[in-house]
């Protein structure tokens, strides 16, 4: 039950070209069991029905108008329209999530628990990819849940950053403030790293065994699996070691997000 002191959550969603994705995302984050939040979708210059598929969600759920604000950003990428989203947001909490995810309905309720952990400035958890083999679904969870927590404690404690899941995390607003935002230089590959490495300057990213988040695996068929996790590994190793990306890609080539 939400009191006085329940802080405020705002979750940021990037929507570009995502008609066919975001009313179960929107169905699902409004039935969240934790009550005080908000949601900003940032139609990321779309050329399909996403604008009209939010309105349409938003007219057939009434009370949804309430708690969904509906922006426009013209400059394509995902950090264009997430820090579009952060200068709007009202929230204690920044919440990241991805057009193609479909949160559990505690998705937010574990998250804000786990940001009020000592010194914890952010909270992220693995991907589930729902919608592939069984092969690679389970493989993927896996490695998340073994080797990432590990890497996110080795990077923390030698100060050279931390992993962060960009669409499924839980960061201070304030502490995201005070890291400059986020860094609309990158289009897309190695955002998460960089927004990881500068918040983790502030505190300690928690990676959380128990936020795990449904999403599309959409982006391994469309571009091919090994291809899709080599620029994941070099935006991460470039970001940790070598304190920039060299991953340039136009943003016709990294979509579908």
């Amino acid at each position: 039950m939400t009191t006085k002191k329940t802080k405020r959550v705002s979750v940021l969603i990037p929507a570009f070209n995502e008609a066919q994705y975001i009313s179960k995302t929107l169905k699902a984050i409004l039935s969240q069991n934790y009550t005080n939040f908000e949601v900003i979708v940032v139609n990321n210059a779309s050329t399909d029905d996403t604008e009209d598929a939010i309105q349409k969600f938003i007219k057939e759920h009434p009370g949804s108008s309430e708690m969904i604000n509906l922006a426009f950003e013209g400059r394509r990428g995902t950090n264009f329209a997430r820090e579009c989203g952060r200068k709007m947001a009202t929230g204690d909490i920044i919440a990241q999530l991805d057009a193609d995810c479909i949160p559990s309905p505690d998705w937010i309720s574990e998250g804000v628990q786990q940001l009020q952990k000592n010194k914890v400035v952010a909270v992220t958890g693995p991907y589930d990819y729902f919608d592939t083999s069984f092969f690679r679904r389970q493989f993927t969870l896996l490695a998340q849940l073994i080797f990432y927590p590990i890497i996110n404690c080795i990077v923390q404690l030698n100060q050279r950053g931390g992993i962060m899941i960009g669409g499924n995390s839980f960061i201070d607003a304030a502490v995201l403030k005070k890291a400059g935002g986020y860094n609309v230089d990158l289009t897309f590959y190695g955002d998460d790293v960089d927004v990881a490495k500068r918040v983790s300057r502030f505190g300690w990213i928690e990676y959380s065994h128990r936020l795990i988040l449904k999403t599309s695996s959409r982006r391994f068929a469309a571009l091919g699996f090994n291809h899709v996790q080599k620029k994941y590994r070099r935006a991460f190793f470039d970001v940790i070691f070598l304190n920039r990306i060299k991953i340039n890609e136009s943003i016709e080539l990294i979509h579908p997000r």
